[in-house]
C-alpha cells in the first residue's frame, strides 16, 4: 500500500523452518554451495520509487512468510551523510544507495528494521561501531537503531525467555539511542516486535484480524489507522469512533509489543513515557480518512479553521471584505487545505472554488528532496482557473507553510491571472525553528518565518498590507486534536517554550 513517502519501498518476511533453533544451525553447517539459502528464513525486497514501482507479481510471490514488515520513505535525514563519505567508486555507491532502503536488516542474525523517526547522536554511535571495526553500510540513521538492537539483544544469553530478552534489549536501546523513533522489526525465531521512544511524537497503531469464534488471527502495525482499515483490521478497544467503529490502539511512548513467533501477545511499558505528540500529523501529514486521538483528521482540519475564522470575522480587513460578499472565494491548496476550506463554506456560506489544480499524478510537494525540486514542481504542477478567480477577493486555505515555495508561486499566479484580492489563513503557526523529529527542515535559513514579523513574510510572500496572513496559534492546535492536557511538541514555532 503506498503511504507518505514514495522514494523506495521495501518488505522483509520471515518464514518458518522445518528445524529447531540446534538443528538448524547444525544443518546450515553441512549444507553446500546455494542450497545454503534453503535455511535463510529471511527475504528481502526493496527498490527506489513508488509501491507499484518497486513490486511486481514475482517479487511478490518470492515474499513468503507468516511475519513482515513494510516501509515507504521520504527522505528526513539526508544530514547524515558528510563530506567524508566521498571518494565510493560506483559500484560502492550502488551498494549503499539499496543499503539506505528500509527495511535494514542484518544478513547473519536474520534481523529486519524499519522507522519513522530520526536518530540524533547518529555520528556518535557510527563512531561508536566505527571503533568496533563495524563500518556503516550505508547513511540511513535506521542503521544504527538497528546495530544498537542487535548488541544489546545478542550480547543476552539465550538461556533467558525470548520476551525477557527483547525488553531487556529494548530498555538499553532507549537509553542508548537518542531521537524521534516508531519501530517495526521481524526477529528471525523470536517474532514480531513494535516500540517507541519515551516522547512519541512519531504515531503507530495496530489492529487485529479475528475468526468466526472471535480468536485473533492476525496482528497489523502502521503509522495511520487508515491503513489498517484499508487492510480490514479492526480496533482493539471496546470505545468507537464517531464512523462506529472499534478503535485501534496506538503504542505509548516508551512502550513495547512483541507478538512472538508462538503468536503470544506481550506488551509492556518499558521505560517512563513524556508524551509529546507532534501537531503537523494532524495538520499536514496524516490522511484526512485517518484518526489521531480518537478524532477523524478532517474533523482536526476542520476544528482549527473553525477557530481561526472567529478570530478573523472580528478583524477591520473581514468586515470591508464581507461587504463585496459576492465577490470572495475560498480556494483550498490542494491537497490537504481541502477538509478544512469545504468546512469554512459550508459555514460562511460563501462561494467555495476549486480553482487551484494539482497534477493528479505528482507527489506532495513539501516531500521533495530540494528546495530546487519544490519550486519547480509547483510551477508544473499547479493549474490556475483564470476565469475562477479574476475579480475575485481570495480567501486561500494551506495547511501550513514551511519554506514558502508553494504559496509564494501560487500568491504570485493568483494575482497574475486577474485576481482582486488574496487573504491567506495557514491551519498551522508560523514555523520559525528546525524540526529534528522526522521531519524534513533541518535549518533555520530554509524556514520563511524564521527571524521574521508577520509583516515580513507577507512581504516575502507577495501580499500586500491590506491583505492578511492568518496563522493558527497553539492554543486552537491543542483543542483541536483534542490535547488541552498534553504538552504536545511545539519545538518547530515555540523552541519548546510552553
Amino acid at each position: 500500500m503506498q503511504h507518505r513517502g514514495d522514494f523506495s519501498a521495501g518488505i522483509a518476511t520471515v518464514k518458518r523452518l522445518p528445524f529447531s533453533r540446534k538443528n538448524y544451525r547444525h544443518a546450515r553447517l553441512i549444507a553446500t554451495e546455494h542450497v545454503v539459502e534453503d535455511f535463510n528464513p529471511l527475504t528481502i525486497e526493496k527498490g527506489d520509487g513508488k509501491v507499484t514501482e518497486v513490486f511486481n507479481q514475482k517479487k511478490l510471490r518470492n515474499l513468503i512468510g507468516f511475519m513482515g514488515i513494510g516501509h515507504t520513505r521520504y527522505s528526513t535525514a539526508s544530514y547524515t551523510k558528510t563530506d567524508k563519505d566521498n571518494g565510493y567508486s560506483a559500484e560502492e555507491l550502488d551498494m549503499i544507495r539499496k543499503a539506505n532502503i528500509q527495511p535494514i536488516y542484518t544478513p547473519f542474525s536474520r534481523v529486519a528494521m524499519a522507522q519513522n523517526g530520526d536518530t540524533h547522536n547518529y555520528h556518535e554511535l557510527t563512531a561508536y561501531f566505527g571503533e568496533k571495526n563495524i563500518r556503516k553500510s550505508g547513511w540511513n540513521d535506521v542503521e544504527v537503531l538497528l546495530k544498537v538492537f542487535c548488541e544489546e539483544f545478542f550480547t543476552l544469553t539465550e538461556n533467558l525467555d525470548d520476551k525477557e530478552r527483547v525488553e531487556i534489549s529494548i530498555r538499553h536501546t532507549l537509553e542508548r539511542v537518542k531521537g524521534t523513533y516508531s519501530v517495526v522489526s521481524v526477529i528471525n525465531n523470536v517474532g514480531l516486535l513494535a516500540f517507541k521512544d519515551f516522547q512519541g511524537r512519531r504515531p503507530l497503531y495496530y489492529g487485529v484480524k479475528k475468526n468466526d469464534n472471535g480468536e485473533i488471527t492476525d496482528y497489523a502495525f502502521a503509522s495511520e489507522t487508515v491503513a489498517l482499515r484499508k487492510m480490514l483490521f479492526k480496533g482493539t478497544r471496546e470505545e468507537r469512533y464517531a464512523d462506529g467503529r472499534s478503535i485501534y490502539e496506538e503504542l505509548l511512548p516508551g512502550q513495547m509489543i512483541l507478538i512472538t513467533k508462538d503468536f503470544e501477545f506481550y506488551k509492556k511499558q518499558v521505560i517512563e513515557p513524556d508524551f509529546r505528540p507532534c501537531p503537523f500529523e494532524g495538520s499536514y501529514f496524516a490522511r484526512a480518512s485517518s484518526f489521531i486521538n480518537n478524532r477523524r483528521v478532517k474533523q482536526i482540519r476542520r476544528n482549527i479553521i473553525d477557530y481561526m475564522w472567529d478570530r478573523f470575522s472580528q478583524s477591520d480587513t473581514y468586515k470591508r471584505i464581507i461587504k463585496n460578499r459576492e465577490e470572495i472565494l475560498i480556494v483550498p491548496v490542494p491537497r490537504t487545505a481541502e477538509s478544512a476550506a469545504k468546512y469554512l463554506a459550508n459555514k460562511t456560506k460563501l462561494l467555495l472554488g476549486d480553482a487551484i489544480e494539482k497534477n493528479a499524478y505528482a507527489p506532495r510537494i513539501f516531500q521533495q528532496p530540494t528546495q530546487e525540486h519544490r519550486v519547480k514542481q509547483t510551477i508544473a504542477d499547479h493549474f490556475i482557473f483564470e476565469e475562477d478567480v479574476k475579480d475575485k477577493i481570495i480567501i486561500l486555505i494551506d495547511d501550513s507553510i514551511v519554506r514558502g515555495t508553494t504559496l509564494t508561486e501560487d500568491i504570485k499566479y493568483l494575482k497574475d491571472v486577474g485576481a482582486k484580492e488574496v487573504h491567506a489563513l495557514i491551519t498551522f503557526p508560523p514555523i520559525r525553528h528546525p524540526c529534528m523529529h522526522a521531519i524534513d527542515f533541518h535549518t533555520e535559513k530554509e524556514l520563511i518565518a524564521n527571524g521574521k514579523t508577520i509583516g515580513q513574510i507577507k512581504q516575502e510572500l507577495g501580499l500586500r498590507d491590506e491583505e492578511s496572513l492568518l496563522y493558527a496559534i497553539p492554543d486552537e492546535i491543542r483543542k483541536a486534536n483534542g490535547y488541552e492536557k498534553i504538552n504536545m511538541c511545539n519545538e518547530c514555532y515555540l523552541n519548546g517554550e510552553l
